[in-house]
């Protein structure tokens, strides 16, 4: 995710490395902070850490060294030997941030940290941590670097200048003010060099973001709190990085990460254009992207298709019109969803969609609806989660009001992976128990399996089977052995106990 840094200043033997601060080269290291036996967070490639270090390499070129690991920190520091370490972090993996910033600081480190948590709860800054970042990152990321290089230390003098960060003062938080969002005036984010991937693993099917923010406000989604205004990368930036990954990385079949990337029609018709124009379609290349429900008309349909569009995703939630209302608002209807399943099944375009269980209020009878929605309908790929209360969301302010969650909670109980870890997930629901609910979510589970056996000859995700199946079983393997290990508990139990050295 773009914005999402730690930064820790190397020291060996008790003195600072500071020889770039007279000129010499600033060796950073980047860690993707996630659990790298859950499939789901190794899928795609880390672009938000790919922005970071595309604008630190264009900026300043020579003077910078990266390396990008999402494992292994302890050796990393000693291989690479960095100047500076940049985190990347979720608030499923909070904890893990927090251990590696402890073992920076005990070996003598400063430390920052951004992303999504500490923007949403900027007074998690833990004791460990010089800074946090807020925010969108790569000029703020830019900004710290050049201080740490001009004085060889991230002090609070040099800090208080910098927009968008929250730091550490004779024992006290400091809040400077917010940094205007990248491409605010512009509308467009064409000025920020296309993601580094050169570290990155890209497979044929591979992932793009083409734009920042959302045009909609769930209860569930934290997406509007981080980008708070919706901004575009061009059609032209978009077809050019197509042909970069074309060209240097073989890709064949590119899905677009925006939250909503149909929002701006005209920006899409010229993205059409431009594609058909580079006969993309004839030479068998494939997109899938997301989209509301409510977008999905004949014509957009039809659009899509000529450009090869294989499937589209939709948050569509729940088959129940009242619990749909309560997790998106009035604006969306189930009988709209129904239509555009069918509007793209009849385009020949898969239509995937995403359900949520466990609101509040909703019941086993309502659970079944979003059953029978999924059975009626001819859907392809389905996903289906358990409402977890993410810091930023009204349904985090819903459960910190009940005491469900706090400000200094275990933040491994917000995985989203909920079958990975349900004994220990943190429940919303007021009206089914633990149990039910996981024996609903099995039912649905088994659901999704059969629609996607009967979709899999033809499903553009085939040519990820084996992939999929091979991280999958690395993730059983290590499920088990954390289950033994930890004796129930979280699922990243056993990545916060200290490396055991033979």
């Amino acid at each position: 995710m773009p914005g999402t840094i730690v930064l820790i200043v190397l020291h060996l033997e008790g003195a600072p490395l500071y020889c770039l601060a007279m000129g010499g080269q600033t060796r950073i290291l980047m860690v993707h902070a996630i659990n790298p036996f859950v499939e789901a967070q190794r899928r795609y490639p880390p672009l938000g850490l790919g922005y970071l270090m595309a604008v630190l390499e264009r900026e300043l070129g020579q003077d910078v060294e990266i390396l990008l690991i999402d494992w292994g920190i302890e050796e990393a520091i000693l291989d690479f030997r960095p100047d500076l370490v940049c985190i990347s972090s979720v608030s499923q993996n909070f904890n893990l941030a927090k251990k590696y910033a402890t073992i920076a600081k005990e070996a003598g480190l400063p430390v920052i940290i951004g992303g999504f948590h500490i923007t949403e709860l900027p007074e998690n800054l833990p004791p460990e941590a010089d800074v946090g970042v807020l925010g969108e990152g790569e000029y703020t990321l830019l900004e710290l670097v050049r201080l740490f290089r001009s004085e060889g230390a991230l002090r609070p003098r040099g800090l208080a200048a910098i927009k968008g960060i929250i730091y550490w003062e004779d024992g006290e938080q400091v809040t400077t003010p917010p940094r205007e969002v990248i491409g605010l005036k512009t509308k467009t984010l064409d000025e920020l060099p296309m993601p580094d991937r050169r570290m990155m693993r890209i497979r044929p099917h591979t992932n793009m973001l083409t734009s920042r923010g959302c045009p909609y406000n769930c209860t569930f989604c934290a997406s509007t709190r981080f980008w708070p205004s919706i901004r575009y990368f061009s059609p032209e930036y978009i077809l050019e990085e197509v042909r970069y990954l074309i060209k240097n990385y073989g890709v064949q079949y590119i899905t677009f990460h925006d939250d909503l990337f149909i929002a701006n029609v005209k920006r899409l018709e010229a993205f059409h254009d431009l594609v058909l124009k580079e006969r993309l379609p004839k030479r068998g290349f494939r997109f899938s992207c997301a989209s509301s429900a409510t977008r999905i008309t004949d014509d957009m349909a039809r659009m899509l298709k000529e450009m090869n569009f294989v499937s589209v995703s939709m948050g569509l939630e729940s088959g129940n019109q009242e619990v749909l209302r309560r997790l998106k608002g009035p604006a969306f209807k189930v009988e709209i969803n129904e239509q555009a399943v069918r509007t793209l099944h009849g385009r020949g375009i898969h239509p995937h969609a995403s359900f949520i269980i466990g609101e509040t209020h909703e019941t086993l009878e309502q659970m079944e609806d979003t059953y029978a929605f999924i059975k009626r309908n001819p859907l392809s790929l389905v996903n289906i989660y358990v409402l977890t209360p993410l810091p930023g969301t009204q349904v985090w302010y819903e459960a910190l009001e009940r005491g469900l969650v706090s400000p200094d909670m275990n933040w491994d109980r917000l995985n989203i992976e909920y079958e990975l870890d349900w004994k220990n997930a943190i429940l919303l629901s007021e009206e089914v128990s633990r149990e039910e609910l996981h024996r609903m979510y099995q039912r649905l589970k088994r659901l999704r399996l059969i629609k996607y056996a009967h979709a899999a000859a033809h499903h553009p995700f085939r040519m990820d089977l084996f992939a999929f199946g091979r991280a999958k079983l690395v993730e059983k393997v290590y499920g088990l052995k954390n289950r033994i290990t930890s004796h129930g508990g979280t699922i990243n139990r056993s990545l916060m106990d200290p490396p055991q050295h033979g």
